[in-house]
């Protein structure tokens, strides 16, 4: 009795398998059989397009392509097959190619099915099976049975008497059993509930080029998205195994979180940019490595000073973003009902979320705006008017922005700021700012106010240093205490804090400590007279049940102890500070520490939200060198498990 070989799929009707490649000399790669799924049921209906991957791409059916619903990236060819060439590169290495045309499965099919009832029948002669079939699209080719024993196959070889020394190929029907990395883990996680736009740093042209070593954006996310949902998945499975074996009530899945890209950078380098194109004839032709880093990064901060390409990328990131959150809601039709909305900056990005969120504060300007939206209307939004979707509990509190320096008397202004001198407290209000300068008025602003807002690796305490924000946040907060009638700022009874707000539930500055492009911001907000020495340390991220590491709170008691002795030597300070409060101390609380009076004081900054403290930062590891760390700690935020335990918590809560 014959047996048959290289038939993976026995099956009357056969699973069709779906690939995409992005060009032709790409190798196809399979889709998620759950999108293969959709795309059949789809195929089968007659239909001209499905959604696939969670709602993040949409297939054309008749162009035989697929494209990304969210954000920009090349779109992507697709083909089907049921039938494969198998290739023998060595034991461990096989490649299995997808045959593609249709009149040539429809031959393959009928020598199977002919054969096969043969077979059946107890036929053990090849001959008296079948005979050879030339194919029609793989022209000069034809296919037939081998027999080996009592195994039997289907393969190809040429017709020419000339090509013979090509030899046969093996064909074989139905891919057979395979995975996608990351199918299982979101597939199991409940609809999304969770929306975060991330919005990308400087050099991201240089990082999108094909020969580059640091990932893209795109890239980025991709993996962020992927390990959050492994972590997901774990603690859900573990949580399942755990009250399955005490006989407990099984947990519903934690819902899923999306990440969407949001990319500014080919306003300023796209290829039809004359500025760009007269850059880069100026640029001398020798090392040209590191040249490429100033025309593709450097160039980025500097174009970002301009009011003429800040209001362009401020628009274009806005844009994006209501065009992004309306197709989500199209795609997920729930998510309106108590879905919610974060923004996450890296780099110049993170100053880009904040200037969004000054102009949406702006608009908001001390109004309480109610919840909007409904299934088949989600947000409404022109140039003079905005709905947007807001927490019930948040009290957005926002101030005008002052207009940027430009007049003598700024200029002025600006000069003592500067260099320490006197300010009258009315000309600062019209020359510092904490927001954007730009050349008109922005009008356009986000449909939503963000649950929370991670600015990751961010410049930005640079940022609103240059553009002189601390005395303007500095009269904010003597108006603030004026209206309470307090007076006396030495008061012990005074808690060091800022009134100054964004309209975001949480605000989180989240910095690698060698990240040499990261600051604080916690700083800027403090009254101008406030002393160094008594700055709280920036909280440690961590999340609910994982606290701060052993190795970093013994690093913390060393210096803790250090500036204890130290202060001996300059006064003798009204309290001892206690190492045990100081590792008690959670990420999420705020730090108490010394005060111009006495006691102990809890610093709270308004801006913050939900939040008591603005600055977090990373732990580092047991070895690792301060210096060396520096090289790789700006791009190191999307692989931190901490930050993304950290981002689930925040998410999800």
């Amino acid at each position: 009795m014959l047996t048959w070989e290289g038939i993976k799929d026995t099956s009357s009707e056969p699973k069709r398998v779906w690939f995409s490649r992005l060009k032709d000399s790409d190798p196809w790669k399979p889709l998620r059989k759950s999108d293969c799924e959709i795309i059949n049921l789809a195929y089968r209906k007659q239909e001209t397009s499905a959604v696939i991957t969670c709602g993040r791409a949409t297939v054309d059916l008749k162009e035989n392509s697929m494209k990304y619903n969210f954000y920009n990236a090349p779109s992507r060819q697709i083909c089907s097959a049921v039938w494969f060439t198998k290739v023998y590169k060595n034991e461990k290495d096989t490649t299995v190619t997808p045959i593609t045309s249709t009149m040539d499965e429809m031959l393959l099919e009928e020598m199977f099915i002919e054969a096969n009832e043969q077979v059946k029948y107890g036929a053990d002669n090849v001959d008296e099976i079948v005979t050879e079939v030339e194919l029609k699209d793989a022209t000069g080719y034809k296919i037939f049975l081998f027999k080996v024993g009592n195994n039997i196959s289907i393969k190809k070889r040429p017709i020419s008497m000339i090509s013979l020394l090509e030899g046969s190929t093996d064909l074989q029907r139905g891919y057979g059993d395979y995975t996608v990395e990351g199918e299982e883990e979101e597939l199991a996680l409940g609809s999304c509930k969770h929306l975060s736009f991330v919005i990308h740093g400087i050099g991201e042209a240089m990082w999108k080029k094909s020969d580059g070593t640091i990932p893209s954006l795109v890239e980025s996310v991709e993996s962020m998205r992927s390990s959050t949902n492994k972590k997901l998945y774990t603690a859900w499975k573990n949580e399942f195994q755990r009250c399955e074996k005490k006989k407990l009530a099984i947990p519903p899945p934690p819902n899923r979180i999306e990440f969407i890209p949001v990319e500014w950078f080919d306003k300023i380098h796209c290829e039809s940019s004359r500025l760009k194109n007269n850059l880069l004839s100026t640029t001398l032709g020798t090392i040209p490595k590191l040249r490429s880093i100033a025309n593709d990064v450097i160039f980025d901060v500097l174009m970002y000073l301009t009011p003429e390409f800040c209001e362009e990328v401020l628009t274009c990131v806005t844009d994006q973003i209501i065009d992004c959150y309306k197709a989500f809601h199209t795609i997920h039709g729930d998510f309106i009902v108590d879905g919610t909305v974060s923004l996450i900056g890296h780099s110049l990005g993170s100053v880009i979320t904040w200037d969004i969120l000054s102009l949406l504060g702006d608009k908001l300007d001390n109004t309480q705006v109610p919840m909007t939206g409904t299934m088949s209307n989600p947000i409404v939004i022109d140039d003079d008017s905005v709905e947007v979707k807001k927490d019930s509990t948040v009290e957005v509190k926002g101030y005008k922005l002052p207009h940027a320096a430009g007049s003598e008397q700024s200029a002025d202004v600006y000069r003592a700021y500067a260099s320490g001198g006197d300010v009258n407290a009315d000309a600062v209000k019209n020359s510092g700012t904490w927001g954007p300068a730009t050349v008109n008025k922005i009008s356009k602003t986000l449909p939503f106010v963000p649950k929370f807002t991670f600015l990751l690796g961010s410049p930005l305490g640079l940022f609103l240093t240059l553009r002189g924000a601390k005395p303007v946040f500095n009269q904010l907060r003597l108006l603030e205490e004026n209206e309470k009638d307090i007076i006396n700022h030495a008061d012990a009874s005074v808690e060091p804090s800022s009134p100054f707000s964004l309209p975001t539930v949480a605000l989180y500055n989240v910095f690698h400590p060698s990240d040499p492009v990261a600051y604080r911001i916690e700083p800027t907000l403090l009254p101008e007279d406030f002393e160094d020495r008594y700055l709280p340390k920036p909280c440690f991220v961590t999340s609910q049940g994982k606290g701060v590491r052993l190795h970093v709170k013994a690093q913390e008691i060393g210096d803790n102890i250090l500036k204890t002795f130290t202060g001996i030597f300059e006064r003798v300070p009204n309290t001892i500070p206690s190492v045990e409060s100081d590792l008690s101390t959670s990420s999420t609380a705020a730090r108490p520490i010394k005060s111009r009076g006495s006691g102990r004081r809890n610093f709270k900054f308004a801006l913050g939200g939900a939040s008591d403290r603005v600055d977090y930062q990373l732990q580092q590891g047991v070895i690792e060198n301060e210096y060396l760390s520096a090289v790789s700690a700006h791009s190191s935020y999307w692989t931190n498990e901490d930050l993304q335990d950290f981002l689930i918590e925040k998410a999800l809560s």
